[in-house]
């Protein structure tokens, strides 16, 4: 008789039972083995997550769109956030994250400074991965005014100054910078321009130079000019146009005019006085900064002061020490000479004057070295003697007296004669 069905399935699990328990296996070892299979389930679940793209640095413009972008391989279930120095961004209307990436309507150049980076979350099985860090490299230009740096403090700027103008102009990369005056672009060659300080300067300025300033600057972010310009104001300074001497000479028996000019922001008024506060001679006039000497006498020598004054600017000096002297004369001239090879030759040359004229020789227009030769000799009234000549010595000879306030020269020629060739 055949056994039910059910009890052949009895038997069945009962043989497996038997197989089960002679292989020894404990219920501990039973679930050891379903906590190992749920791991390994895991483990192949959590390298599933992976980065397709990822945050990249990059340059950005000031103002101007940008994208970070994140992706993963199998977005399924997973969640997008983005973080900026370790902190969770939130969304606004100029930063926001779309999608899984992170939009910038408008850069800016100190709220997006830092590093971004993004974290992809499974929720499901716990599992995340993060991003490598990004940042930008933003660009950007921003007008600014142009003020007076030099002089200071700010004030009136007269002529003679120095006047440093700054462009406050400012950017990355650097901005180079450009300088106009009255819409005319100013040129390094003509002007001390200062690129890496953004600076222009302008030595001994005059009322020539007053103007208006302005700079313009470019670089990758574009190009703007200040939002802001400086005119310039020079003001005339009272000065002499130009300064005397203050030496000056003047010959005796000679009439003589000095003069003495100045400027200021209103013409002033010049007059001439003796140093020592005395009383000008009579034959000593003045007129409109002019000194004129009707014939110079010995007592016209000494010290002198030009006055230039006006009511704004007060009065300005300068000293001017007078020498009578009697100009160079020639009393006697050299001449052009001829001798022979091997003779003797005298170039003579006298002058007077007061203070006493020194004289000396030049000789094919370079001066005459007299101690690298003992052949040439000068007198001790100025002539010049050359032994035992050469052909050599054939030339132009320039003999040139001068004192303090006077000098003169006379051109001689010397031929060299070679009797062997007469």
């Amino acid at each position: 008789m055949e056994a039910p069905a059910w009890d052949k399935t009895r038997r069945r699990d009962r043989g497996i039972n038997s197989r089960v328990t002679r292989r020894g296996t404990t219920p501990l070892e039973v679930l050891y083995g379903a906590g190992l299979l749920c791991f390994q389930v895991l483990s192949i679940q959590a390298i599933s997550i992976q980065f397709t793209k990822e945050p990249k640095s990059q340059d950005a413009l000031h103002g101007r769109s940008a994208m970070l972008r994140c992706e993963v391989g199998n977005p399924a279930n997973i969640t997008y956030e983005w973080y900026k120095d370790d902190e969770r961004l939130e969304n606004t209307e100029r930063r926001f994250q779309e999608g899984s990436n992170l939009k910038f309507i408008s850069v800016d150049r100190q709220l997006d400074a830092g590093s971004f980076y993004c974290k992809a979350l499974n929720y499901g099985t716990g599992e995340m991965l993060t991003s490598t860090e990004a940042s930008f490299n933003i660009k950007w230009l921003e007008s600014g005014n142009v003020t007076l740096k030099e002089p200071v403090p700010e004030g009136e700027i007269e002529s003679s100054a120095t006047v440093v103008l700054r462009c406050h102009i400012d950017g990355h990369p650097r901005p180079t910078c450009q300088w106009f005056k009255d819409g005319v672009k100013l040129t390094e060659s003509s002007h001390q321009i200062n690129n890496k300080e953004r600076t222009l300067s302008i030595q001994n300025v005059t009322p020539d130079d007053n103007g208006l300033y302005y700079c313009c600057a470019k670089n990758a972010a574009g190009h703007v000019c200040s939002s802001s310009n400086y005119t310039l104001t020079v003001i005339e300074r009272l000065k002499f146009t130009p300064t005397p001497q203050q030496s000056q000479c003047l010959e005796l028996d000679k009439e003589i005019t000095i003069q003495c000019s100045a400027k200021g922001r209103e013409p002033p008024t010049i007059r001439w006085t003796k140093a020592d506060g005395g009383e000008l001679p009579p034959h000593v006039n003045q007129w409109n900064g002019y000194l004129r000497f009707t014939n110079v006498t010995r007592s016209d020598a000494g010290n002198y002061i030009c006055i230039a004054s006006n009511s704004l600017q007060g009065e300005i000096r300068a000293l001017v020490t007078l020498t009578v002297a009697v100009y160079i004369r020639f009393k006697v001239e050299p001449e052009n000479t001829a001798v022979f090879q091997g003779q003797t030759a005298v170039l003579h040359c006298q002058a007077s004057g007061d203070p006493k004229p020194h004289i000396h020789w030049m000789v094919k227009n370079r001066p005459l070295d007299l101690t690298r030769d003992s052949r040439i000799q000068k007198m001790p009234n100025g002539s010049l003697i050359i032994k035992e000549v050469t052909t050599e010595d054939t030339g132009r000879y320039t003999c040139v007296a001068g004192n303090s306030c006077s000098i003169k020269d006379r051109v001689a020629q010397l031929y060299v004669v070679d009797p062997r060739r007469r």
